[in-house]
């Protein structure tokens, strides 16, 4: 019985022994979802499922919705997800350079990709996100300088630093470019399609999170396979009952990972699962998170279904978010040059249009371009200054 290896793997930690004292294991659809909550009230070593000896890495998630979730990360961990990449298209291989931009701090996809990288021998450089030592445009100019091979990043870093490269006269891809490979956000069609284009090389996606790792990648028709035999991923409706294959729900997700195992886990994605053929796995749809829902008179629409609109643009900005209020929903633009005003009603006809609802639309400054393009601020504490020697002029 397949659930007997998630419900084993949930026993080795104790918030698991506690949680399913009275439960009968038997009963697969009755044992309980695990939630954020339950992972935010439980002592960190709590959901530790692996003794000290076997633990590589901690992590948290960002604590945006509430206080951060632990997630303890087992050597075979981190060598079971470099293989979620490295039994990929990507065809990650020794000859590659990997650019590293995906945050090293809790942060997991950025320890995947090194984790990987390192188990092919592949080059490797990082360039974090959040660190003050490389901001956007010395991102730039090391991709200009080094020519990866792969980019590894966020999508919407992706997107940022094409335009970035744009401002300071750069214009990409390099050369030796060939491959994306995307976490952390959401990327619908339209929006893969957008940055291909953009990019003119192919995007990988990499699906998970902090608690669970990494869990899946696109594979060549651009969906995510249930490939994983260490994951388990439901579907269930409001009242948590399992829904027909074909329909869109909330993702439950079981995994027997070593330091982390989740029995269960109601994760507040929503998703969609098909069974394209008796052969292939089935797929899995990714509809974007539930607190990303616009719930507008009557209407439900999903960060996938935004995206799609939003990509589908005739003039796509650089920068844009969706502000809902009690009265309107306002979709705030950003374009690297002022557009004229025809442009800005043909974005709220074609969004309105798409999304069946009246949106208003107001070109912003969302992030200032000088920031994105400014020299490095950063530098070592100077321990000794000295003053600069005057100009002697020789006769």
């Amino acid at each position: 019985m397949r659930h007997q290896l998630f419900i084993e793997a949930a026993l080795r930690s104790k918030l698991y022994q506690n949680k399913l004292q009275h439960i009968d294991l038997n009963d697969w659809i009755n044992i309980p979802f695990t939630t954020k909550q339950d992972l935010r009230n439980v002592d960190t070593y709590d959901v530790l499922g692996a003794p000290l000896h076997k633990v590589a890495t901690y992590h948290e998630t960002s604590g945006t919705t509430g206080k951060p979730t632990p997630s303890w990360y087992t050597f075979q961990d981190h060598e079971d997800g470099a293989d979620v990449v490295l039994n990929s298209p990507l065809n990650l291989h020794s000859e590659d350079i990997v650019l590293n931009r995906f945050p090293f701090a809790l942060a997991i996809p950025s320890f995947i990709v090194y984790d990987a990288t390192q188990k092919v021998k592949a080059g490797h450089i990082g360039v974090d996100k959040a660190s003050l030592v490389t901001p956007d445009r010395r991102v730039v100019e090391i991709i200009q300088r080094t020519n990866p091979t792969i980019l590894a990043m966020l999508p919407s870093e992706v997107e940022k630093l094409y335009h970035v490269a744009k401002l300071i006269g750069i214009q990409f891809p390099n050369p030796n470019l060939r491959a994306l490979l995307l976490a952390g956000e959401l990327v619908s069609p339209a929006r893969k399609r957008y940055i291909e284009k953009m990019w003119n090389v192919p995007v990988h996606l990499l699906f998970g999170s902090t608690e669970t790792g990494g869990l899946f990648m696109t594979q060549e028709d651009g969906h995510y396979h249930l490939d994983n035999p260490n994951v388990l991923v439901e579907v269930v409706d409001e009242d948590g009952i399992p829904v027909e294959t074909g329909t869109v729900g909330n993702c439950v997700i079981s995994s027997s990972r070593e330091g982390m195992p989740l029995l269960r886990y109601y994760n507040q994605d929503i998703v969609q699962i098909i069974d394209k053929h008796e052969e292939l796995k089935p797929i899995m749809v990714h509809y974007g998170r539930k607190e990303d829902l616009i719930e507008y008179k009557g209407k439900s629409i999903t960060f996938y279904e935004l995206q799609e609109a939003v990509y589908s643009l005739r003039n796509i900005p650089f920068m844009w978010k969706v502000k809902q209020t009690t009265d309107e929903v306002q979709f705030l633009c950003q374009f690297t040059e002022p557009v004229a005003e025809t442009t800005m009603t043909s974005i709220q006809r074609e969004l309105s249009e798409q999304l069946e609802i009246d949106i208003a639309v107001f070109q912003t400054d969302i992030i200032s371009l000088d920031s994105l393009v400014a020299k490095p601020a950063y530098g070592k504490y100077a321990y000794i200054e000295k003053e600069a020697a005057p100009n002697v002029i020789m006769k």
